[in-house]
């Protein structure tokens, strides 16, 4: 078992040193003066890396420019005006199957945009199955589930390649099966039974019946489910009805959860970040990102690549914070056909030009992503976070600034106005969810 020293602020005092890295002694902390370092318990469970490979860990700093891309892209749509909340890395995981079965322009594209150049199906592949496989043990006191499925159409009488079935089986744990799409209601019935199964009731439906072509040929889906507790929870008796003021200064009473944290913390030109840890502390988080007077969520957003991320995540901590952030749930969905285009990867989407020619082992040509979306939910209260995203792509034949700057003491994270958020794996650096609250 771990050992946590026990200090005014114990969980996030003690465990912000594992998350950077760093072996100081917080006895030494001046902010300690009359704390006994000496006190510690055990409460804690192991925690575990994913050990990654120099190539994955690159990959994970090119596919943090695509979660940030496509995150930049889905808010300038009119849907992205308000709050939202993305699981980039399920957009990944349904590119990454459409990408087993692709060839030419379409498999380099759907490479190249998610992070790993050129050509690269077997190392997404590889990633993929890493991700699946190590990410959920990380730590016991946080629930993460990641599925996929893949359905064919009976009525087309879709048959799968033998080694395009092998690697959904091996690489992504899909689960293989056939349906009738012809029988619409009871298709969607079992689409969405899956999907409402997988999240545990978050999102009961990700398909209505319009969007079920009867000559479809497959449907590919990715499912993650996340749930853990806040290392240092929030206490209810705390929480308070305040203002926050939406970005257009309407102002609204939203309950507003509060405690004083040694946490860490940072600053720029755009915005002050909090980073508030899940479960043993040193492997999930979320990092809320605050716009500073005068900025937007749209300028904290356009600021943010994989460096400037970078920066930001491995910043110090130190200052004694008093936080304020409310309680809110968001579910969330969007088109993805125009945002991935736009980032360099259209060809999927058009009919006589995709090349999907490795996925059914009767239908070669011709074959196109007609669909593609995702439906994502968060709640966040004093207890912790729930968030799950689904995405779903279905195919069709064409016949049918600095970081880091010196820190205050104590400060004031009060998120009374305009958010964005990140959830994030550690070990990996892997970016699982991104949000933003603007107060709906």
């Amino acid at each position: 078992m771990k050992k946590l020293f026990l200090l005014m602020i114990p969980a996030l005092a003690a465990l912000m040193s594992c998350s950077d890295g760093s072996s100081e002694d917080p006895s030494e902390d001046p902010n300690r003066a009359g704390k006994d370092p000496e006190m510690v318990i055990d409460m804690l469970p192991e925690t575990r890396s994913i050990v990654l490979t120099q190539e994955q860990r690159a990959f994970v700093g090119k596919n943090t420019d695509f979660s940030f891309n496509l995150f930049r892209a889905i808010s300038q749509m009119p849907e992205g005006k308000k709050s939202s909340i993305v699981s980039p890395i399920s957009v990944t995981y349904v590119l990454g199957m459409l990408n087993d079965g692709a060839s030419g322009n379409t498999a380099k594209e759907i490479t190249s945009v998610v992070g790993f150049g050129e050509g690269k199906t077997q190392a997404v592949n590889d990633f993929c199955k890493k991700l699946i496989d190590e990410a959920p043990k990380t730590d016991p006191s946080v629930t993460l589930e990641i599925a996929n499925i893949v359905i064919g159409n009976d009525y087309r009488h879709v048959g799968f390649e033998p080694q395009y079935e092998w690697d959904m089986q091996d690489y992504y744990r899909a689960e293989i099966t056939n349906l009738d799409f012809s029988q619409k209601t009871e298709t969607l019935a079992e689409v969405n039974g899956w999907c409402n199964d997988k999240t545990h009731g978050m999102i009961p439906e990700i398909l209505k019946e319009s969007e079920l072509k009867a000559n479809a040929l497959l449907l590919l889906m990715n499912a993650i489910y996340f749930k853990a507790t806040w290392t240092e929870k929030f206490d209810p008796a705390d929480t308070r009805d305040k203002t926050f003021t939406t970005e257009g200064g309407q102002t609204l009473s939203l309950p507003m959860m509060h405690r004083k944290a040694l946490a860490q913390y940072s600053e720029n030109d755009f915005c002050t970040m909090l980073n508030l840890p899940y479960g043993s502390g040193d492997k999930w988080s979320m990092k809320v990102l605050l716009p500073r007077e005068g900025k937007t969520v749209d300028d904290v957003i356009a600021s943010l690549n994989a460096e400037s991320w970078q920066q930001l995540r491995y910043s110090g901590w130190g200052p004694i914070v008093d936080i304020e952030i409310p309680r809110f749930k968001t579910t969330f969905e969007t088109n993805l056909i125009e945002p991935l285009s736009a980032l360099g990867a259209p060809t999927m989407f058009m009919p006589s030009v995709a090349e999907f020619p490795n996925i059914c082992s009767n239908y070669k040509k011709d074959i196109y992503v007609f669909l593609m979306k995702q439906k994502a939910a968060i709640e966040v209260d004093e207890e912790g976070t729930k968030a799950s995203a689904v995405t779903v792509a279905g195919l069709v034949d064409s016949a049918g600034g600095p970081w880091g700057i010196e820190k205050p003491m104590n400060v004031d994270f009060h998120a009374n106005r305009p958010f964005v958020y990140v959830i994030q794996e550690a070990s990996s650096g892997v970016i699982f969810f991104l949000g933003t609250y603007r107060g709906e």
